[in-house]
């Protein structure tokens, strides 16, 4: 390995980043530290929320 050469630093830094970019598309979000937001839904069962007194 060239250790003493600049280019061979400036791709192997260029490999890194790339493969930390792809890494963090594949991988869940969860992974990383960062969780995607909750969204807060009603469970419905034949158009009607359940739990629901009126009828």
């Amino acid at each position: 390995m060239p250790v003493h050469d600049w280019q061979f630093w400036v791709v192997s830094a260029i490999a890194l980043g790339a493969l930390v970019f792809l890494l963090r598309r594949v991988l869940p979000a969860g992974m990383w530290g960062k969780k995607k937001p909750g969204t807060k839904t009603s469970l419905t069962i034949g158009g009607k929320a359940v739990g629901d007194k009126k009828k």
